[in-house]
């Protein structure tokens, strides 16, 4: 972020989204297990864990600092600050009432290694070759340019 105030914009508009859309699947989802009430104290939950999400995004992706450590070191810092916090706030919410099993708990781990070994393989496999093609036409033009 340039500015503190270019990060103010960034929490306003992203925490507005995230939340806007978390409410509204939340009402779908509610309404379609059998209509619950959603209570004042359910949605300022889902608030705190949207704002949670989007300051651990901001701090991880946009600072200049996380910047420089590169894509996949940001990603494992997000993941790190983020899916904990997320797991304790869906047990307060109640959307975890309970232990769970082996086979709910394997599937929330196979999400969120599939997602990270994606991003791995579009990292390494993609945007590197991408960068090795730009720097080789940098240099190219470079080389005209020169002779």
């Amino acid at each position: 972020m340039r500015s503190m105030k270019d990060f103010l914009i960034y929490l306003r508009n992203a925490l507005s989204f995230v939340f806007s859309w978390l409410v509204i699947c939340s009402v779908v989802l509610i309404l379609a297990l059998g209509g619950k009430d959603i209570s004042i104290a359910y949605i300022l939950k889902l608030f705190v864990l949207c704002l949670w999400g989007v300051l651990t995004f901001g701090f991880c992706f946009l600072t200049k600092m996380m910047q420089k450590k590169g894509f996949i070191f940001s990603l494992t810092v997000f993941y790190i600050l983020f899916i904990p916090a997320e797991v304790a706030m869906f047990y307060f919410m109640g959307l975890f009432s309970t232990k769970g099993n082996i086979i709910v708990w394997s599937i929330f781990l196979a999400i969120v290694v599939v997602t990270y070994l994606i991003c791995l393989v579009i990292e390494f496999f993609i945007l590197k070759k991408r960068g090795a093609d730009y720097t080789k036409k940098v240099l190219e033009y470079n080389a005209k340019s020169a002779g």
